[in-house]
């Protein structure tokens, strides 16, 4: 995986600032905004695939990319619901506990101890879902429908058939996560901004993984159209 060229190739491409910070801009919008950033990350990844010179998505075809974004957010939520659930299950014990505490009853402690249980259960299941997640997405961009995505056995399949692969992808999400939010330092609002070019970097990555897992030509994968070079 070349990780230093998923840091640079933003900069190739001569129209990189305007794309940062209208990507920004409409990342302020809500729900709409978080989905978009989906689809700008899930065609940056097919743009890399197909071996596009400059793999940068515009923003001039927002329904599009809304478009492409939202079966990855379904994905994501689909894939986190034993991680929601369980702590949908610590609110509960949790009020459950403080109010049997709370009234000197002895089951209190107990529901307190079965937090604590749950706890690492919680972590684990985030180790197991995060790759499998990914590995979820890569499906959708293969095969272009989410009923695809959601195909729990192949997803695990492909983790099981590289598993260091999808950790180390999983890492460097994380580290896209963490460049993200380095604009929050300087001042709030630029996070909006490194938020964009962190998931621009991380879309290379994925990307390159798509094109190791589906080792075939471009007309495979949906492509929109090239978007013209101006806004």
């Amino acid at each position: 995986m070349d990780i230093g060229r998923a840091f640079s190739y933003v900069f190739d491409d001569e129209e990189w600032l305007t794309v940062i910070l209208l990507g920004g801009l409409i990342l302020i919008v809500p729900i709409f905004g978080q989905i978009v950033l989906i689809g700008f990350l899930l065609e940056t990844a097919r743009n890399v695939a197909a071996g596009r010179d400059r793999p940068l998505p515009k923003w001039n075809h927002l329904g599009e990319t809304f478009g492409i974004g939202l079966p990855g957010f379904a994905i994501q939520i689909v894939y986190a619901l034993p991680i929601i659930l369980i702590s949908f299950a610590f609110a509960c014990l949790g009020i459950l506990g403080g109010s049997a505490l709370a009234n000197e009853n002895s089951a209190g402690g107990l529901f307190l101890a079965a937090i604590f249980c749950l706890v690492p259960l919680t972590i684990l299941f985030s180790l197991i879902i995060q790759p499998i997640t990914l590995a979820a997405t890569v499906r959708y961009l293969q095969t272009r429908s989410l009923s695809g995505a959601l195909q729990v056995g192949e997803a695990v399949r492909m983790v099981r058939s590289d598993l260091g692969g999808w950790v180390v992808l999983w890492l460097l999400q994380i580290l896209c996560g963490i460049v993200g939010g380095l604009g929050s330092i300087v001042f709030g609002i630029g996070a909006l901004f490194t938020t964009i070019y962190g998931q621009a970097v991380f879309g290379h990555l994925l990307g390159q993984t798509l094109a190791k897992a589906m080792p075939t030509t471009s007309n495979d994968l949906y492509m929109p159209p090239a978007p013209p070079s101006s806004f």
